[in-house]
């Protein structure tokens, strides 16, 4: 499988992503723990992992990233193979550490990220 960048916000500001997931993780260029969107793109039929997470709009299930990009989430969360595949390549490229799943943070926090 090849990783590859996606197109500029600019022209593509938004995008729908299924199989979605949200990754907690620590990486060496912030200070803080960051939040990470995992899923797959159906119309491209490849795996995604997002920059930051931003805010969240938990009653029209879209999450802004910090590239700016807003992404709708399309049914329940899961995982895709593809998309697991981006995330382990992500994170080895990010040197990403302390991996937590925080889907469910999201799934029913009454709160906005």
């Amino acid at each position: 499988m090849t990783i590859f960048s996606i197109a500029p916000v600019s022209e593509q500001p938004e995008d729908r992503i299924i199989h979605w997931s949200i990754r907690e993780v620590l990486i060496s260029s912030e200070p803080e723990k960051t939040h990470h969107l995992v899923g797959y793109i159906s119309w491209q039929c490849c795996g995604r992992v997002t920059s930051k997470i931003q805010a969240f709009d938990r009653s029209k299930l879209l999450v802004k990233t910090d590239s700016g990009r807003i992404y709708s989430l399309q049914g329940v969360p899961g995982s895709h193979p593809d998309a697991e595949y981006v995330w382990r390549r992500w994170k080895a490229i990010n040197d990403a550490q302390d991996e937590i799943d925080v889907t469910n943070h999201y799934c029913h926090s009454n709160q906005n990220t």
